[in-house]
């Protein structure tokens, strides 16, 4: 008895796949989305074959943490790993993966990506073992990668996607076969060709058309080279329905390429980052302090993060963001007019949310530690004047320019200003932001100012940049900053989506004047005892 993983095994071909290594003996697990699907899948499994070692094990493509979480399930029972047979796959989809990437390829080949990394050790262990990556003939047109549409929405063209995807699980079988080339773990990609399966609506059609292969067909070589002897000691090779070998495209055996798109993978997962987070406590000396905690649990962060991510980042109305730009056209705000737009293109930047969500003014915004350690910075009545939320996804970074949070277009009058930071997911020095020591900014020249709201932007030299220092902070913490802290974000290579709340505060003697903002409401006055507009 062999173990085996099959994802997408609750349909189509990896139905078939599953029944296969079923019949074998060997105890299957199918990896799927839908609990429900998988269910109906194991009792046919179990009623075909008669062998009741099948199960589901939760698995989403499209989210890097459900990968995570497949892994540890499987982990937590113990078992050993001889065959992984990576076959789910989308076709026509279209928009981005939880954590933001193109959703195909982020399905089809990133969330395999990281399945098979994490999952890899194990399979040395229980070696001899094999994987499967299931590809297509697609991958022999695609000469090139263009990384950059990788890590946005889909675009009209899905079948080039799909080719890229599925090139790229080509060349991942490459690169995996020359770094187990010593560890009896092979690994060869299928093209199992044009299958009767529900990829498509012209795969679904094929089969009334008797047009194309059945999925029992379509599952013959991955089962010939997952369990066959003869394909023990073969590794890197692409084979087709019948188990005939097709030949490399170039853009495969170009080493470069290879290793480009494996330390891609590597960024874009987070797979290459350390584990333990730092600790770093900031002591206003650069005009930067905290660490503190605010006055929450986990439970109730986790339940606060999950309504911003799901239900106030989805649910802005057409019609508010309508009336804004309509307001700002009539203002003549051009200055808010581009920030509108920016939300609405970048999807990763929010301004004034605090404005139109409970969960974040009366939770966040009143939290009592926060407004205790706010208090004595600027004294009673602060003035909650913006907010800001930062979703940052993975590849993406958010604000690149080294800048300062000074804003002295936007504020008239005499009185203290001060920023608050607040992590609602991990921050660290592979997704959050870092800032120049005070005492290394003498020489630091202002590159341009923006029109609206008179912030510098700095041209920091490269010597300079080194002496950088990340801010890490755990799930609700928060520092605290002044206008004079020059600082920029970093691209996201933790794998994981960032979100993170900016308060900009001041005090009752400050004006706040109108224009660049997203909203055109009151500010609100924060304290200790009392929450007034």
């Amino acid at each position: 008895m062999q173990v085996c993983l099959v994802t997408g095994g609750n349909s189509g071909v990896g139905l078939m796949t599953a029944v296969g290594l079923a019949k074998l003996g060997n105890h299957v697990f199918i990896a799927c989305r839908s609990a429900t699907k998988a269910a109906k899948a194991i009792e046919y499994i179990r009623q075909t074959t008669g062998n009741q070692r099948v199960e589901f094990l939760p698995l989403d493509l499209a989210c890097l943490d459900s990968v995570r979480n497949c892994v540890k399930l499987f982990n937590d029972k113990n078992l050993a790993l001889h065959i992984l047979v990576n076959n789910a796959g989308i076709f026509n989809r279209r928009g981005t993966t939880k954590e933001g990437f193109e959703l195909i390829w982020g399905t089809n080949y990133l969330g395999h990506f990281l399945l098979t990394y994490l999952l890899i050790e194990k399979m040395k262990k229980s070696a001899p073992s094999r994987i499967i990556m299931l590809s297509s003939d697609l991958a022999l047109y695609s000469s090139s990668i263009n990384w950059d549409l990788l890590v946005k929405g889909t675009s009209l063209n899905v079948i080039k996607y799909y080719a890229v995807s599925k090139l790229c699980l080509l060349l991942l079988t490459q690169e995996f076969s020359q770094r187990l080339d010593n560890f009896q773990v092979t690994i060869n990609a299928i093209h199992p060709g044009f299958v009767q399966s529900n990829i498509t609506i012209w795969h679904r059609l094929s089969k009334y058309l008797g047009l194309g292969l059945s999925p029992e067909a379509g599952a013959y070589s991955t089962l010939v080279c997952a369990t066959s002897p003869d394909y023990q000691n073969i590794s890197g090779k692409f084979f087709d329905s019948q188990t005939r070998e097709i030949p490399l495209p170039k853009i495969a055996q170009n080493q470069e390429i290879l290793k480009q798109l494996w330390e891609r993978s590597l960024l874009w997962t987070g797979g290459n980052q350390q584990q333990n987070l730092r600790e770093i406590n900031y002591d206003e000396i650069d005009d930067i302090w905290g660490p503190k905690s605010l006055n929450l649990n986990s439970k109730e962060l986790a339940d606060i993060t999950r309504n911003i991510l799901n239900e106030v980042l989805q649910k802005k109305s057409k019609k508010v963001i309508f009336t804004q730009l309509l307001l700002a056209l009539i203002k003549f705000d051009l200055g808010s007019f581009i920030i509108i737009l920016i939300q609405i293109l970048k999807k990763s930047f929010y301004m004034d949310r605090h404005l139109d969500s409970p969960v974040i003014l009366q939770l966040l915004c009143q939290d009592k530690i926060l407004l205790e350690t706010l208090t004595e910075h600027l004294g009673e009545n602060l003035v909650l004047w913006r907010s800001e939320l930062w979703l940052n996804h993975p590849a993406h970074q958010l604000i690149p320019f080294w800048h300062q949070d000074s804003y002295p277009k936007l504020l008239k009058g005499d009185g203290k200003t001060i920023h608050a930071y607040i992590a609602l997911t991990e921050v660290n020095e592979y997704n959050g932001f870092e800032y120049i020591p005070n005492s290394y900014l003498k020489d630091c020249q202002t590159k341009v100012t923006d029109p609206f709201s008179g912030n510098h932007f700095f041209e920091i030299p490269d010597e300079i940049t080194e002496k950088a220092i990340p801010v890490v902070l755990r799930p609700g913490e928060f520092v605290l900053f002044t206008d004079n802290l020059v600082h920029r974000s970093i691209r996201n290579q933790s794998g994981k989506v960032r979100l993170s709340l900016t308060l900009r505060l001041t005090q009752s003697g400050v004006k706040v004047l109108p224009g660049y903002t997203s909203h055109y409401q009151k500010p609100v006055i924060l304290s200790s005892t009392k929450l007034s507009g």
